[in-house]
């Protein structure tokens, strides 16, 4: 029998593995210092023991829960994720020196869970920063540099009228037109298709996006615990899967379907028949045809709720501040006079259209968190030690919303862009913000510019008006989400007059367009 182990033989070796904790720990120490130099983290909360700094993640519109920790600890703050170290940026220059002078650095993207488990994962936008990304992106700015844009606008002028048309017909369905608008103008740029009202494919783009949409910082439990993921849809707290599972089938549908639809078009010039003409030039290899895919879906889903989201700003903007829209409406009758629509052409003549373009951009921000980043290897800013591999997230929204840069930063102001009689190039740039370097901003920016310039010049829009015709006050508030948009959109629109209404449905009559909604 066996007798009892007696002190020394527990002790001895329970020494050994305090003592070799002990060394692991000065060992991570040591390398920590001498890889960090010294330097601190960026400041932050603490985190709790197990989750880390989860309880930290602001679940419902976290641009503004963001805004109260750069406030308490600085304009850059970190937190631990349970995976993850995570950086956010609530200020400019901080946001140009990281993510714009130390681009080589700081270009790579995470490939979140969410993004694989809902189809995002064409989206070259969260492709790693290799070779793979630079031939998308190289082929996506072939087809959208401010030197290629000229061939879409004749596209995007027609949507434009069709737009107004469905305006003057259902003034009530604003949301449901400006989304027909965007997808169906999209569309035929990309594709060269004609799709009408209740055209399923006209919806693709928004289902695609809709479960990455609403994937900001700890909203799904899945990107934290990717375990989740194996559950099935009927246990309770994973009822995502379907949402992911529809998105995740609708960007296949975008990618693959339309493509191939139109993979022998001999119509007239659009995106996808420019990529292939170049593909069969070249031989196109299967590789080279899947980045021509990536590159088409990317178009659609960059253009079209994005930009959708901004207008609908827009109007409720103009809604809530009659004085703008008589300042905008007075130059456009000075400039274009009563007898035409503005055109792309007379951008430069109108500078306080593009003032409303800009504050509208900072005013209501349709992507409030940009995009994921991550930085390649270990650096450093103001001070603070920044390990490779920390995804790094700018507060977008906050940017726009600072008051050192824009005065009441609340109050839509187009005159704060203005000085001189220019665009004042001293201001910070909205667009430079809501796009960064995206290829795409130019023609979304002239799509902008289009349906802004015509709605001011035949449409007068003005607050939602009760039962006993008496205007309704209502309050800008902002919907959760990747993407964001206003939560009320009520609005009254009506021509500005009937030689108003007469030059929309002239330009309906000879584009040969339908109504619309």
């Amino acid at each position: 029998m066996m007798s009892p182990a007696g002190p020394s033989q527990v002790f001895v070796p329970l020494a050994l593995a305090i003592f070799t904790l002990i060394l692991i720990r000065v060992r991570s120490y040591v390398d920590w210092k001498a890889r960090s130099k010294g330097r601190p983290l960026p400041p932050g909360p603490r985190p709790w023991p197990v989750i880390a700094n989860m309880l930290h993640f602001p679940r419902l519109k976290p641009w503004r829960g963001f805004l109260e920790l750069t406030e308490r600890y600085g304009s850059i703050v970190h937190l631990h994720g349970l995976r993850d170290r995570i950086v956010f940026i609530g200020n400019a220059e901080v946001a140009d020196e990281l993510l714009n002078k130390r681009s080589a650095n700081t270009s790579d993207r995470p490939r979140p869970v969410v993004a694989e488990l809902s189809g995002q994962d064409v989206n070259f936008g969260t492709f790693p920063y290799d070779q793979w990304w630079r031939r998308h992106r190289r082929s996506f700015w072939q087809q959208f540099h401010p030197g290629a844009i000229s061939q879409y606008l004749p596209t995007q002028q027609e949507g434009t009228h069709k737009f107004l048309a469905a305006l003057l017909e259902s003034p009530s369905s604003l949301r449901e037109n400006i989304a027909y608008t965007f997808q169906s103008v999209i569309l035929k740029t990309v594709y060269g298709i004609d799709v009408h009202v209740g055209d399923e494919r006209l919806t693709l783009a928004s289902i695609a996006l809709r479960s990455g949409s609403q994937a900001t910082p700890g909203h799904f439990l899945v990107q934290e615990f990717p375990f989740l993921r194996h559950l099935p849809s009927w246990v309770p707290g994973a009822s995502f899967k379907k949402d992911f599972a529809e998105s995740k089938d609708a960007n296949y549908r975008l990618k693959n379907e339309l493509f191939d639809e139109v993979k022998v078009a001999t119509v007239r010039i659009f995106l996808t028949s420019e990529l292939l003409k170049r593909g069969r030039q070249s031989n196109a290899s299967p590789e080279e045809e899947e980045i021509m895919k990536h590159v088409c879906a990317v178009a659609i889903e960059g253009s079209s709720d994005t930009a959708g989201y901004t207008l609908e700003g827009f109007f409720l903007a103009m809604a809530m501040h009659p004085d703008v829209q008589k300042k905008a409406q007075a130059e456009l009758d000075e400039v274009i006079g009563p007898n035409r629509l503005p055109e792309h052409s007379d951008s430069a003549a109108l500078l306080y259209i593009n003032a409303v373009l800009k504050e509208t951009l900072r005013w209501h921000v349709a992507m409030p968190l940009g995009f994921w980043h991550r930085t390649i290897a270990d650096d450093e800013c103001n001070g603070y030690f920044i390990p490779g591999g920390t995804l790094i997230m700018t507060n977008v929204w906050s940017i726009l919303h600072d008051p050192t840069a824009y005065e009441n930063p609340d109050d839509f102001c187009p005159e704060r862009f203005i000085k001189d009689g220019s665009l004042d190039p001293t201001v910070r740039d909205p667009a430079d913000y809501m796009f960064g370097i995206c290829p795409g901003r130019h023609l979304a920016l002239s799509s902008l510019f289009m349906n802004i310039a015509s709605i001011l010049h035949v449409f007068d829009i003005s607050l939602p008006l009760d039962d006993d015709g008496k205007p309704i006050s209502i309050e800008y508030t902002e919907t959760h989400g990747m993407l964001s948009r206003p939560e009320d959109l009520r609005c009254t629109i009506k021509p500005r007059s009937a030689a108003a209404e007469a030059l929309i449905r002239e330009a309906q009559r000879s584009a040969g367009l339908s109504a619309g909604l």
